[in-house]
């Protein structure tokens, strides 16, 4: 009985911490579960070693989804992007709010263009900043019944340098090519505080208005279009990813430890 009871009070003591919005006391609150998750291990059988194969067992978790799910997914090579009418208001309220907060710091909305494949749905509307020669995109991520929306900024250097910054939430799940750095602000609140972020970086990385290369932005489908091309290519010749016929491709096994590392990163940083 005491047992049970230190048990279920390291637990509920965990549960009373992650209460907090403080992101000190979420993460003393996430120990916490792992605490209680070891002790079970090893105060219900006496041995330390089953107390630390339950205490990992939330580290190898993700296998679940890996193998069960994203193993047997198949995922176009080329990703086409075509015009596409907005989702509605009920699929993504947050599209009229992220549009007027884009417009208002002088970017022009180019085009609304996507791509649908079996279960998953991408939305994307485009913009452009001529003056500072910037891209932007509001997208819409859909799949099963989990949807994702996030806002990218993304500048051309000569010599194919790309930088883009994104509050996208989730670690990648490729890896960027060698001339494409990503930067990613999860925290960003706002569309002014990403482009803040972006500028940032372009000073910190020396690259200059000069450096920046000017887009048509009929053109601009195109580019987004070479980028996703340019991240499959890179995760082909990595390894990461295995062509599976008529046009798609799967994760091979070292595809699928490079996920769990990447899902081990949200664990660590949600906790």
């Amino acid at each position: 009985m005491n047992e049970l009871l230190i048990i279920g009070g390291t637990a509920a003591c965990g549960h009373a911490l992650r209460s907090f919005a403080h992101p000190l006391t979420r993460r003393v609150g996430a120990l916490c579960y792992l605490a209680a998750t070891y002790l079970a291990g090893w105060l219900l059988s006496g041995s330390h070693l089953a107390g630390a194969a339950a205490l990992s067992a939330w580290f190898f978790l993700p296998w679940v989804e890996i193998v069960l799910r994203i193993r047997h997914l198949r995922l176009p090579l080329t990703r086409r992007l075509l015009p596409r009418l907005p989702p509605s208001r009920r699929d993504f309220p947050q599209l009229a709010e992220l549009s007027e907060e884009l417009e208002a710091e002088g970017f022009t909305q180019v085009d609304d263009i996507g791509l649908d494949w079996e279960e998953m749905h991408q939305f994307l509307r485009l913009y452009y900043h001529a003056p500072t020669r910037t891209e932007a995109a509001i997208h819409l991520n859909q799949q099963a019944a989990m949807s994702v929306a996030f806002v990218s900024i993304t500048c051309r250097a000569c010599g194919g340098r790309v930088l883009t910054t994104t509050n996208y939430p989730f670690a990648q799940s490729m890896p960027s090519p060698p001339k494409v750095q990503l930067h990613p602000v999860p925290a960003a609140d706002s569309f002014v505080e990403l482009l803040a972020e972006h500028r940032s970086t372009l000073a910190l990385l020396h690259i200059a208005h000069d450096d920046l290369q000017s887009a048509d932005e009929a053109a601009l489908p195109a580019l987004l279009e070479a980028d996703l091309d340019s991240q499959v290519q890179h995760s082909l010749r990595r390894g990461l990813i295995t062509a599976s016929g008529e046009g798609t491709f799967r994760y091979s096994w070292r595809g699928c430890f490079y996920l769990w590392g990447q899902f081990l990163k949200d664990m660590i940083r949600f906790a």
